[in-house]
């Protein structure tokens, strides 16, 4: 770290700027928003993902959080996803 760097690499974006931590959406409590940084897993888990509305950006509401999945408020729509899949869901808290 420089002193034209004041924050840590890992907290910062390719273009300089800040990034939030991210953890994956199965540890959003319910009434919790946050907004999606990234999608992990293979190709195809990233299309099925994105069809659903799960795609960079997009802010995204625990609706239901149980011992097998949850349920997320989605552009507008519910959608019920495994706690596998919720793990490849990575967000960054909304403030």
């Amino acid at each position: 770290m420089s002193q034209m760097d004041p924050m840590p690499d890992a907290m910062q974006t390719g273009d300089g700027g800040s990034k939030m931590p991210t953890v994956p959406s199965s540890f959003l409590k319910v009434g919790q928003t946050a907004v999606i940084d990234r999608v992990s897993g293979s190709e195809e888990v990233r299309k099925f993902l994105a069809g659903l509305g799960f795609v960079r950006g997009t802010e995204i509401k625990a609706v239901s959080n149980n011992d097998t999945g949850l349920i997320f408020e989605v552009k507008g729509a519910r959608v019920a996803v495994d706690l596998k899949m919720a793990a490849k869901i990575h967000v960054a808290s909304k403030s």
